[in-house]
């Protein structure tokens, strides 16, 4: 209804209908109500705009300072529309119909009052189905809009491919070139040098343009990939930025085991962690990367490969965790979109793994690790499109895992692995 379990009535105090005959229709239904009273059109203006009120009730003749008619108009204007109930009065039955077309949902006449506790149950029906149509609309709407934006990235990713795509032949070109002046014998040392120093700079661009292709490249079906190489792999398309940071990467590869996995939603999934932790991470800070066989947090009979990506950045407050995951919700303001983290979350779901999050706000011990969990005896279903992540932080918060699960041990055991690492490190 409006918010609380108990309906709130608006009533406009009027002489033919009293407050004590509204609760004893109440109490007739088996209704608790919440009844606010207004004597002018300033109070009801008011208790409209609170958005609080579920039903409203009024004698025919409205208020001293507002007719019935625009009573009516503002209550149908509402969002969802609130009913109202006529009530008391003696009133023609042309009158009441003229008044019911106007929108009032019932028109009680001063000899009908046993009718009261029926129309109020009526009235209340009919306001909670208006707030799940409300709520139906708001979520299509909502659905609509996240739509449109994921065809926006889906288009982008295509383009970037694409661009990647063609400025491979001018690429290789211009290599070829730069090779064959290399053999002319003529060439000072300082031209020489520069020119080694071109083809090195050549040979990133080249790599930054086969990482794009990889991304956006997908198999027909899933493969079986070791995750440090795809690790590896979004870890060189960020080097730049994690060398203006200059960020210290800790690495721990631990397990050998195979995934079997899209890499194109893979490598989407670990961008997002990387890219997060680096973001988050201040100058000279450090990034620690684990991947190793583990169990899964919520079955512990589920055994696969656990995935970790830890900073010690300022960490995530409370309140930012709680609504990690919804699309849309972003810290970064205009550099963000709001979908990393739910597209993640997507594709790790649709593999049957978890994500899991620790964070940490405190001055003595900051940081946050984020942590996927894939099965390894599962076969993935491709996502269209894809989803986010979390593990690790200092014991500050609970871990936040997704979806939730029962079991609490997995969590604690994955703390007391994670806080030697994290306490060197500051997460």
């Amino acid at each position: 209804m409006s918010g609380s379990s108990i309906p709130s009535v608006l009533m406009l105090r009027c002489s033919a209908l009293s407050h004590h005959a509204v609760r004893a229709a109440a109490r007739h239904t088996g209704l608790s109500l919440a009844v606010e009273f207004a004597e002018n059109r300033r109070e009801f203006l008011d208790e409209l705009r609170r958005g609080a009120t579920d039903l409203l009730i009024a004698g025919p003749e409205g208020l001293p300072d507002i007719e019935i008619r625009e009573v009516i108009e503002r209550a149908r204007s509402a969002q969802p529309p609130i009913p109202v109930v006529l009530a008391g009065g003696r009133v023609a039955e042309s009158e009441a119909i003229r008044i019911l077309r106007e929108g009032a949902t019932e028109v009680i006449r001063s000899g009908e009052m046993e009718r009261l506790p029926s129309a109020i149950a009526r009235a209340l029906k009919v306001r909670q189905s208006g707030v799940l149509q409300t709520q139906a609309q708001q979520e299509l709407d909502r659905t609509a809009v996240m739509l449109r934006d994921n065809q926006k990235l889906i288009t982008i990713g295509r383009l970037a491919a694409s661009i990647a795509h063609e400025i491979n032949n001018p690429l290789e070109s211009i290599t070829n070139l730069l090779y064959l002046l290399g053999k002319e014998e003529d060439l000072s040392p300082a031209v020489r040098n520069y020119l080694a120093l071109a083809q090195r700079e050549l040979e990133r661009v080249a790599q930054i343009s086969r990482q794009t292709l990889n991304f956006s490249r997908e198999t027909t079906g899933p493969i079986r990939a070791h995750i440090d190489n795809l690790l590896e792999e979004v870890l060189s398309l960020y080097s730049r930025r994690i060398m203006e940071k200059n960020l210290r990467i800790e690495r721990q590869y631990d397990c050998p085991v195979e995934a079997v996995v899209y890499p194109g939603e893979m490598r989407q999934v670990l961008s997002n962690l990387v890219t997060n932790a680096v973001e988050a991470s201040l100058p000279h800070g450090r990034l620690r990367l684990r991947i190793r066989f583990a169990r899964s947090w919520s079955d512990p009979g589920v055994r696969g490969i656990r995935v970790s990506v830890g900073d010690n950045g300022s960490g995530i407050p409370a309140e930012v965790q709680r609504r990690l995951g919804e699309p849309f919700f972003t810290t970064k303001g205009q550099r963000g979109t709001g979908l990393g983290l739910w597209v993640a979350r997507s594709i790790v779901q649709r593999y049957g793994g978890e994500i899991q999050l620790r964070s940490s706000v405190k001055p003595e011990r900051h940081g946050t690790v984020f942590s996927i969990f894939l099965p390894t005896n599962l076969r993935p279903q491709k996502v269209t499109p894809a989803h986010n992540v979390s593990d690790g932080g200092d014991g500050e918060t609970e871990p936040m895992i997704f979806p939730t699960t029962t079991a609490s041990d997995s969590a604690v055991n994955l703390s007391s692995a994670e806080s030697d690492s994290r306490h060197k490190m500051g997460a």
